[in-house]
C-alpha cells in the first residue's frame, strides 16, 4: 500500500503467559474475553493461557517478552477473574496482529500479477474464518464467482482515489 507505514496502532501486540495446572479446570472452559481491557484468557493444556494487548507499544515490531505490561494485566485480573491472580507464571511470548487501516481482511486477485491471490490480515479472526476463506479463495483459483462478493475486502480499496465507504468494518 504506497504511502501507509503501519504503526502500533494497526500492528498491536499481544502479550501471553501461562500458567501451572489448574486442578479441577473445566476441559469446555469457553474462552474469556474482558472487552474493556482486551483481557483474555482460555484452556491451554492443563493450565491457561492469559493475554491482552498493550495499548502503550511503541511503533515497531518488537516481540520481546518484556514484564512492563504485567501491571496492566494483574490490574485486569484482579477486576474480572482475581482467583487467577493465585496461579504461578511458566511461561510467556509476544506476537503480532496483522491488521489493515480498517480491521479488515484482504482477499483477492491482484490485478498486476498473473494468478497472484491472497488472503491475510485477519488479525486474530483468521481461524473462525478460515473454512470460508479457503472456499473463497479456492473459486477465484477455479475462475469461479465464490459465494461472496468480496471485492470490498480487495486490495484496491487502499488506492489513493479509493471511496472509503463505511461497510465491512468489524
Amino acid at each position: 500500500m504506497p504511502g501507509r507505514t503501519l504503526t502500533s496502532k494497526e500492528a498491536p501486540h499481544s502479550r501471553l503467559i501461562s500458567t501451572e495446572p489448574v486442578p479441577g479446570l473445566p476441559p469446555t472452559l469457553p474462552m474469556t474475553i474482558d472487552f474493556t481491557t482486551s483481557l483474555y484468557f482460555h484452556a491451554e493444556g492443563p493450565g491457561l493461557l492469559l493475554g491482552m494487548s498493550d495499548p502503550d507499544e511503541r511503533p515497531g515490531f518488537a516481540t520481546d517478552t518484556h514484564d512492563r505490561w504485567i501491571p496492566r494485566l494483574y490490574a485486569a485480573m484482579e477486576r474480572r477473574a482475581p482467583a487467577l491472580l493465585d496461579l504461578r507464571r511458566t511461561g510467556g511470548w509476544a506476537g503480532l496482529y496483522e491488521n489493515t487501516p480498517d480491521h479488515n481482511a484482504l482477499i483477492g486477485e491482484a490485478p498486476a500479477v498473473s494468478r497472484f491471490l491472497y488472503a491475510t490480515g485477519f488479525s486474530g479472526h483468521g481461524f473462525l474464518q478460515a473454512p470460508a476463506v479457503g472456499e473463497v479463495v479456492r473459486d477465484l483459483y477455479l475462475g469461479r464467482a465464490p459465494f461472496l462478493d468480496v471485492r470490498p475486502l480487495g486490495a484496491g480499496r487502499f488506492a489513493a482515489d479509493a471511496p472509503r465507504p463505511e461497510s465491512n468494518l468489524v
